[in-house]
């Protein structure tokens, strides 16, 4: 999977919300490292540090221990909170060394894929934890019987709306024949979005059932739409296919009603064997969900008697008049 140029094009795409998830991550760790520093600091210290901060312009204009004296002291809090923010400190640390990798998910071949991905959220819910230990040590409200299990890992279906808010991205490479989409409904909140580069044959629309009024849906074959699915401010759910699987996004601000969120750029036949666990029937009806979600509700006679699909139904209304008057004959009559 590493090797798979489609990584880096999702990787590339998602730049947004994984830099705000680092920025979190990255903010809290700062604020612990400061925390941590004040609670050996003398005097001293802190006027060296206010002298540093305050730079060369002011050295010799301003007493720095005078004015590090104006700013109230860190709260000091006892040894085994000490250790508790240092454990958390570890956590926020190995986050951030894990740099990209923290985003990709492999699933191997056979494989669950959302226990997979549950896994993934999971660890990556550390995070959550830590900061949040942190704030309680800083705040000097630390029971270790309490607050030490923060640092557990803890399922997606566990986090508060705030960290499905600030859920990370994640790529996940697994094999056509194991996506089974249904899973990644349970993860389709807050703002947490799911890219699968897809490895080997798959159906041609196994994420027609992800389909819901606020959740962004995209399949795409060459990466087109990824930009959409990173700037969305909700849950969105995307897959990377070979070539000749149906190519659809549905968008939530598109309109009230599916066909107005759902753009659908190539519709496939249905396959007629199986792939993996999936039969040629079950793949059929993704297909078929794919075309009715997509179905707008007016056709309109059009010349040579094709039909024509109308935008809404104002505009069906329109058309429709207009072809009532063409047949009539009074088209164009003053």
């Amino acid at each position: 999977m590493p090797s798979d140029p489609r990584i880096a094009l999702a990787i590339s795409a998602l730049a947004q919300p994984i830099a705000e998830f680092r920025a979190l991550v990255q903010g809290a760790l700062t604020q612990v490292d400061a925390f941590l520093a004040a609670q050996g600091a003398t005097p001293d210290d802190e006027a060296e540090r206010a002298r540093a901060e305050l730079g060369a312009f002011a050295d010799m204009r301003i007493d720095a221990a005078a004015f590090a004296s104006l700013f109230p002291k860190a709260r000091r809090v006892d040894s085994d909170a000490l250790e508790a923010l240092r454990r958390a400190t570890a956590v926020l640390r190995a986050v951030v060394a894990r740099g990209d990798d923290l985003f990709k998910v492999v699933v191997p071949s056979g494989a669950r894929l959302g226990t997979a991905v549950n896994a993934a959220l999971g660890g990556v819910g550390r995070a959550f934890g830590a900061v949040m230990l942190a704030e309680v040590v800083r705040g000097g409200r630390y029971h270790a019987a309490q607050h030490d299990r923060l640092l557990d890992e803890v399922e997606f279906l566990a986090w508060n709306k705030v960290e499905r808010r600030f859920a990370p991205p994640l790529i996940i490479g697994v094999d056509g024949a194991d996506l089974h989409a249904g899973a990644l409904t349970d993860f389709a909140d807050g703002r947490e979005k799911l890219v699968l580069v897809v490895r080997g044959p798959c159906g041609p629309a196994p994420l027609a059932r992800c389909i819901t009024p606020g959740t962004l849906v995209l399949q795409t074959t060459d990466g087109s739409g990824l930009d959409r699915v990173a700037s969305f401010d909700g849950p969105a759910i995307a897959a990377m296919l070979p070539e000749g699987a149906a190519a659809f996004l549905h968008d939530p601000l598109g309109g009230r009603e599916s066909w107005q969120r759902l753009t659908v750029t190539h519709l496939p036949d249905a396959p007629k064997r199986p792939i993996g666990g999936l039969s040629a029937f079950q793949i059929g009806e993704d297909l078929r969900l794919l075309g009715d979600l997509a179905r707008t509700p007016f056709a309109v006679p059009a010349a040579g008697g094709a039909a024509t699909p109308a935008v809404g139904a104002s505009d069906a209304v329109d058309k429709i008049a207009s072809w009532l008057l063409g047949q009539s004959g009074l088209s164009g009559q003053a």
